[in-house]
């Protein structure tokens, strides 16, 4: 469990960051309607009342919250007509403004009126404050901008209202490929990655915040990819508010596994050929990171770095070098993917599956069409014969033998009954669970051209199932890391 860092976060001013920090076509603006959200009066008098102390801890606006709230304010003064300050919003200002503006810490003046300068406290909140004073005239910032800032953040030097306003700042501004490639380099910088001793090695990404619906099946995956000659990497946390589901963390606990491993202990069970795979938890890898869990709640929207932290690299194999992303937003596929082309992966593929990770569902809905990817919808490259060939297609599992009428969802949600169930499909227990790491082997080892044919694959698969080869890959694990 976390321990929280802030005090609130204030449910009304979360409910309108919901709306106004997000994109130019996407930021609902404030009192438009009587009955429509918070009215910005009830926000900036709950705001007021905060900073006069007259809230319960409970209920404080952070500052971490007003750093978000402001500077979408700010920035939306840039977005289109439709998006931009509503009516009863400048009317609130307006009133608020003598008032507010006084006892408004001096960080929180600068997101309002960045004409007006701060003075940073350090070398670290002076990156932060300069990338700022682009963000909020909806600038883009170079890779090497956005890497220095992002590494910054990352430090405890800079102020939490100056983190959020740079984190919402920059997403609603949309980022741009150097962008992406900036926050992904923070966490984790590409002259760290290790050569190790196998001759080809999957990275599995799937997003942090976990799984609340669907069974999580990458652990049991890797374990059954370990017994096919294939060695993967899975990498996540313990628990990522605000959602908290179920991660390969999580699961591994549940299990009785160590999760604080170093880099070069993983490693050393990703080469051993009796085990396989690994797990690497950000603690170890981006202490930084993991530090500011609890500020994800105060933003309220996913911070950029929630969808590059899945294509972290943090090993090469000899030979080839694989990776498998899952994504919800549309559009990120395509920069993930750009990355791993540029990193010299040899085959890549990113999925939109369910709860945005790279798992594909038991059935196919309504197929994808130009103007919507269905979940199952997989598109990637790979390598052949020296050349690369591009691919994008929707996986149906009824084509393989999976006939299921809705996609089902496990009876209980929690590590432990995950981790239960994982394990007795390993044993031979036939049913959804069973069928679900099947299919993501079977389909991901096809996709990457590991295996060419998807019903070979399928075949064997289920051999290494069956005759128990990959539950013993999972119980070495369990015992090197117990």
């Amino acid at each position: 469990m976390y321990t929280p860092q802030y005090p609130g976060p204030n449910e009304e001013v979360l409910e309108a960051q919901a709306r106004v920090c997000t994109g130019p076509h996407q930021t609902r603006p404030l009192g438009k309607k009587a009955n429509d959200g918070p009215h910005p009066v009830a926000v900036l008098e709950t705001i007021l009342m905060s900073l006069n102390g007259k809230l319960q801890e409970k209920e404080t606006v952070s500052e971490a919250q007003m750093g978000a709230f402001f500077v979408a304010m700010t920035i939306r003064k840039f977005f289109p007509e439709a998006t931009q300050w509503s009516p009863a919003e400048k009317a609130a200002f307006q009133k608020y403004q003598p008032t507010l503006l006084p006892v408004l810490p001096q960080e929180i003046q600068f997101l309002i009126n960045p004409d007006n300068g701060y003075i940073p406290r350090n070398q670290n909140e002076a990156i932060v404050v300069t990338a700022l004073e682009k963000i909020l005239r909806v600038k883009h910032l170079s890779y090497a901008e956005t890497r220095q800032m992002c590494e910054a953040i990352l430090s405890d030097d800079v102020k939490p209202a100056l983190k959020a306003a740079a984190l919402i700042g920059q997403r609603m501004n949309r980022e741009t490929y150097e962008e992406v490639r900036g926050y992904l380099d923070a966490f984790y910088a590409p002259e760290k990655v290790c050569p190790i001793d196998v001759d080809s090695l999957t990275h599995f990404g799937q997003p942090y915040d976990g799984a609340t619906r669907y069974f999580r099946p990458t652990l049991f995956v890797a374990a059954v990819r370990a017994a096919l000659g294939e060695p993967s990497l899975l990498h996540s946390v313990d628990l990522m508010p605000p959602k908290n589901g179920i991660t390969e963390e999580s699961i591994l606990q549940a299990l009785g596994a160590k999760t604080d491993l170093s880099l070069e202990q993983t490693a050393s069970l990703i080469t051993d050929k009796s085990i396989g795979f690994g797990y690497v938890s950000q603690r170890e890898y981006s202490s930084g990171a993991y530090s500011l869990r609890e500020l994800r709640v105060h933003i309220m929207k996913r911070p950029p770095w929630a969808a590059t932290e899945k294509a972290q690299q943090f090993f090469s194999a000899r030979q080839k070098n694989y990776m498998v992303l899952g994504y919800y937003h549309i559009g990120y596929e395509k920069p993930l993917l750009q990355m791993a082309g540029e990193r010299g992966f040899h085959a890549a593929v990113a999925i939109k599956g369910e709860e945005g990770t790279s798992h594909y569902a038991l059935r196919l809905g309504k197929p994808s069409s130009p103007e919507r990817m269905a979940v199952n919808y997989s598109q990637g490259f790979r390598h052949k014969n020296g050349k690369r060939e591009d691919f994008a297609l929707d996986i149906d599992p009824k084509i393989y033998g999976f006939d299921y009428n809705i996609n089902p969802r496990p009876e209980e949600v929690s590590a432990e009954a995950y981790a239960n169930a994982g394990i007795a499909a390993l044993s031979g227990e036939k049913g959804q669970i069973y069928d679900r790491i099947l299919l993501n082997t079977a389909m991901v080892d096809y996709l990457l051209g590991i295996c060419p044919d998807p019903h070979e694959a399928l075949k064997r698969t289920k051999a290494v199932i069956d005759n128990g080869t990959a539950l013993k890959h999972l119980k070495y694990y369990l015992k090197r890391t117990k």
